[in-house]
């Protein structure tokens, strides 16, 4: 093996761990069936080649919608039961599962790990959603209760246009209680730990 190749294997194993500590990041893998990690890591590696190459924020929305759709379609929920009874049937994972696990991934990969260099991870941090949980959009419900109709309890429940709605009121929600100083990125690291005190 030459130096150049080294360096491009250590480059890819690199770029498939850091994918792997944010699928299990998310915590969302364990509502997903047996072998889903397997395909979401997959489809993960082949998109976040994508992300490296966008130059907008639209551009970053595309890949992004392009993988909750796949995910969908493709992704099944696992079935849930407790003390024998079934709780949660199987079906498909919705949009709102997708994108919190594409946002989680794509956090750890791009703002935290900075791939694919730090220059290309700066530039690309400003087009990432903010990852939401339930607790936060029964904060920013709390804040902006006209603003969606009828208002998702859970991300489960959220669609691609909720989704939109909700990243819309994120960046609403850093423009009047942050002065517009944090990324949409870092509005989940600020409030998973205010809620979770």
């Amino acid at each position: 093996m030459n130096e150049v190749t080294n360096r491009q294997d250590a480059y890819s194993v690199r770029t498939y761990n850091i994918i792997d500590m944010g699928l299990t990041f998310s915590a969302m893998i364990r509502l997903f069936s047996k072998g889903s990690k397997e395909n979401i890591h997959e489809k993960i590696v082949e998109d976040i080649a994508k992300v490296f190459k966008v130059d907008s924020k639209q551009e970053y929305d595309e890949v992004h919608a392009s993988f909750c759709l796949w995910g969908n379609k493709n992704i099944v929920l696992a079935k849930r039961e407790r003390n024998g009874k079934i709780i949660k049937k199987a079906g498909p994972a919705s949009y709102g599962q997708m994108a919190k696990t594409f946002d989680v991934v794509m956090k750890v990969a791009i703002y935290y790990s900075h791939l694919p260099e730090c220059e290309s991870a700066q530039k690309i941090a400003p087009y990432l959603n903010a990852a939401l949980d339930d607790p936060m959009m029964n904060m920013l419900k709390k804040h902006y209760p006209n603003d969606i109709n009828p208002w998702p309890k859970y991300v489960e429940d959220v669609d691609k246009d909720t989704y939109i709605k909700l990243q819309m009121l994120v960046k609403k929600f850093i423009i009047d209680k942050h002065d517009n100083e944090i990324m949409s990125v870092q509005f989940d690291d600020i409030y998973w730990k205010f809620l979770n005190r």
